[in-house]
C-alpha cells in the first residue's frame, strides 16, 4: 500500500493551492489544518465552505481525515467537532478522529492528539507560550476560551483513547495518524526546545514501538525519521510568507511497511534521511 500524505494546507492562506492525486497512491491521508475560519491580519475570513474539504470529495482513492487544531478556530470546539464529522460523512471522506479503520489489511488509528504540554517538563512556561496564540485562535469550549489548560484536558482524553486502541491485538501493520507530533524527533529546528515547542510535540516515545508508521502534521517543517521500527513522517505545506513551502512534496508517496520488515522508501525521495528540514 502506498499513502499520499498532506497536512497543513491552510487553504485560508493558500487559496490557489490545487491538490493533485499522486500516481500510484492507494490512499490519501489528510493530517489536519486543511482550512481555518480564523480572521486573518487583513480582516478577511476564508469564504470556502466545509473547511476546504470539498476539494477532496471526488478523490480517486479513499481519503482519511484527522482534524487539526485550526479547523476549530473561532468556533466552539465541540460543535465544530460534530460539524466536521458530518461534513466528512456528507463528502464521502473517512473520519479518523478517535477512530480505528482496517483497510487492505492495514490498521489505521487516528486522533488529533492535541498537546499535554509536558514534553519539556515545564508545563507553566509551555502554557504561557501557548496561550499567547490560543487567544488569537479564539476557539471556545463550554463557554470559555479554549486555552492551554483546556487543550491539555482534551489531549489527555485522546491519549487515553489512543493507548487503548493501540493495546488492541492486531496481526498486521499499524499506521497511526495524528495532527500533533508524538515526539521531539519531529521538533522544528527553527525553534528548538523552546517553551512553545511543547504545544507541538508530545512525549509518547514509549508508544512508538506499537506503530510501524506514524503520520502527523502541525509543525511546518517536514519530517522523515526512523525510530526503532517506527517511521515518522510529516509533509506540511505551511505558509509561503514564512518561507515554509520549499520542502513540501505535493505528490509524496509513503510505502506502508510490512510488520517487522525493513522500512521502504519511495524511490523518488532518494536515499533515506533522518531529518528533512525546510529549505530556505
Amino acid at each position: 500500500m502506498n499513502i499520499q500524505l498532506l497536512s497543513d494546507l491552510h487553504l485560508e492562506a493558500n487559496p490557489d493551492f490545487v491538490p493533485q492525486p499522486a500516481p500510484g497512491a492507494d490512499l490519501l491521508v489528510l493530517a489536519g489544518d486543511v482550512g481555518s475560519y480564523q480572521k486573518r491580519r487583513d480582516g478577511s475570513v476564508m469564504d470556502e465552505p466545509d473547511w476546504g474539504l470539498r476539494r477532496f470529495a471526488r478523490w480517486p482513492v479513499p481519503v482519511l481525515f484527522v482534524p487539526g487544531n485550526h479547523e476549530y478556530d473561532a468556533l466552539d470546539v465541540d460543535e465544530a467537532h460534530e460539524r466536521l464529522r458530518e461534513t466528512c460523512e456528507r463528502l464521502g471522506l473517512l473520519w479518523l478522529e478517535r477512530e480505528t479503520r482496517v483497510m487492505q489489511g492495514v490498521r489505521f488509528v487516528g486522533t488529533t492528539l492535541w498537546s499535554d504540554y509536558d514534553v519539556l517538563g515545564q508545563r507553566d512556561k509551555a502554557f504561557r507560550a501557548a496561550n499567547h496564540y490560543l487567544v488569537k485562535m479564539a476557539s471556545e469550549r463550554d463557554g470559555q476560551l479554549f486555552d492551554a489548560e483546556a487543550m491539555r484536558a482534551l489531549a489527555m482524553d485522546c491519549q487515553r483513547w489512543l493507548r487503548e486502541a493501540l493495546a488492541e491485538p492486531f496481526d498486521g501493520t499499524t499506521v497511526v495518524v495524528t495532527h500533533f507530533a508524538p515526539t521531539l524527533h519531529s521538533m522544528d529546528p527553527r525553534y528548538g526546545k523552546s517553551p512553545g515547542t511543547a504545544g507541538f510535540c508530545n512525549a509518547l516515545d514509549d508508544w512508538l514501538p506499537q506503530a510501524d508508521l506514524w503520520l502527523h502534521g502541525h509543525l511546518h517543517c517536514p519530517t522523515d525519521v526512523q525510530v526503532g521500527r517506527c517511521r515518522i513522517v510529516a509533509n506540511p505545506l505551511g505558509y509561503a510568507d514564512k518561507n515554509e513551502q520549499g520542502a513540501f512534496v505535493a505528490q509524496q508517496l509513503i510505502a506502508v511497511p510490512e510488520r517487522g520488515a525493513a522500512t521502504a522508501f519511495e524511490p523518488a525521495q532518494g536515499r533515506p534521511v533522518a531529518r528533512t528540514y525546510t529549505r530556505h
